[in-house]
């Protein structure tokens, strides 16, 4: 199967709607280089080259790689679902070959490579879906000299940008975004079980990654979990990465509709 990155790059790169490359054109970006961080350090640093830009140009090469940055998370999103799947299949064929003693009503699980992938591909999943929301959406490092920062707040286009704060807010409103402290808990202190803890094998030989109950707030400690559910981080994992997956395609949707008139292609 053809990854979704590429199919997304050559949208963003090669777009059947317009003559160059989606967010090539200016019109998509507020051109004042003050709303981004960085952009004193770049005026500086192109000083120090000899090179002078306007401030129209600043902003500009501050904005115009903004899409494609998210594209890039959600391809790692991609490349980390696909590890959770080839060690689900790998897992599978282990408990085909070796039984499953859980039909006889034995508690039954694995702890070989394959799980030990499956956990640190799950944890990638979570941190590659945070990604996708901070490329979109973020505080900046200074809160004192600047606003929110990302895609979201370089958009130019009103009409564009409230498509896609409709687009992100479904995205934070789902799985993505109500998974956020367990993200943060995986990312800042530990992963949710030990990855040599294995995973768990049903009576029909079905695999289960346990994972615990969506924290509501911040949780800094494995005891504040609750495991209330049968939570399978497998299923989980596909839930995330379908909300990433449809999230990116409605936001090349939104840029391709708002491709600026003069670089549309013509329709024959």
């Amino acid at each position: 199967m053809r990854p979704r990155f590429s199919d997304w790059f050559q949208r963003v790169n090669f777009p059947s709607t317009s003559k160059v490359g989606l967010g090539f054109a200016g019109e998509y970006w507020n051109a004042r280089p003050e709303l981004y961080e960085g952009w004193q350090q770049l005026r500086e640093r192109l000083a120090a080259l000899g090179r002078k830009k306007t401030k129209r140009e600043l902003a500009y090469d501050l904005a115009n790689h903004l899409l494609e940055d998210v594209i890039v998370a959600a391809g790692g999103a991609e490349r980390a679902i696909t590890r959770l799947r080839a060690s689900h299949t790998e897992l599978l064929r282990v408990v085909a070959e070796h039984g499953n003693q859980a039909e006889q009503g034995i508690p039954f699980g694995i702890s070989d490579t394959a799980s030990i992938d499956a956990w640190y591909a799950f944890a990638d999943l979570l941190s590659w879906s945070r990604i996708v929301i901070e490329r979109v959406d973020r505080r900046p490092a200074n809160s004192k000299n600047f606003g929110r920062q990302g895609l979201l707040h370089a958009i130019k286009p009103k009409r564009l940008r409230s498509r896609c704060v409709r687009l992100f807010d479904t995205l934070k409103d789902g799985p993505v975004g109500k998974s956020r402290p367990l993200i943060n808990f995986v990312l800042h202190s530990a992963l949710v079980r030990h990855p040599v803890t294995g995973v768990n094998v049903g009576v029909s030989g079905e695999i289960s990654l346990p994972i615990p109950d969506l924290p509501g707030s911040s949780v800094s400690h494995w005891y504040l979990l609750t495991w209330t559910g049968d939570q399978d981080g497998f299923a989980f994992g596909e839930t995330l990465w379908s909300s990433i997956e449809s999230f990116v395609d409605q936001l090349l949707v939104a840029f391709e509709d708002a491709t600026p008139k003069r670089l549309r292609k013509r329709v024959s």
